[in-house]
């Protein structure tokens, strides 16, 4: 498993977004891989960074990529205030036709896993994200 330390700043959630691109095309990973890694890693870390608390000292955000043939897992640790996403209650739908910022996270990363887990202990917290190919769409059906 790669793993890289991310800073506890906004600007880090690119590098470890690119970073974690790159090993999902070195490895061959599908674009529709690749392209989840990195739309769950940047809004988990961003939402990690922006309203993550730090239980003691600093947050010890850690990016840890490994490749699962044919897919992949992303676990993100750090020493936050526990927020189970996993478990959390998606908010209510976004009305048709009307588009709010923000309160979508949730809803991106299930739409993009396979697998969502969250345990916290008193070492910290560990989302682990599966990431799996989809199968083909059905004539008719929407992706």
């Amino acid at each position: 498993m790669c793993r890289r330390p991310v800073a506890d700043d906004i600007g880090a959630v690119s590098e470890a977004v690119r970073w974690a691109g790159e090993l999902a095309a070195v490895a061959g990973l599908s674009e529709d891989i690749r392209y989840g890694v990195e739309v769950c890693l940047e809004e988990a870390l961003g939402n990690l960074i922006r309203h993550g608390r730090a239980r003691d000292g600093g947050k010890d955000i850690v990016a840890s990529f490994r490749v699962e043939p044919p897919g992949a897992r992303l676990v993100l640790s750090d020493r936050c205030l526990p927020f189970d996403s996993a478990r959390e209650p998606l908010p209510d739908k976004p009305t048709l036709g009307v588009l709010t910022i923000g309160g979508q996270g949730l809803r991106l990363l299930r739409a993009f896993c396979a697998g969502i887990s969250y345990r916290s202990g008193p070492d910290g917290n560990e989302l682990t994200l599966v990431f799996e190919p989809r199968p083909p769409a059905t004539d008719g059906e929407a992706r």
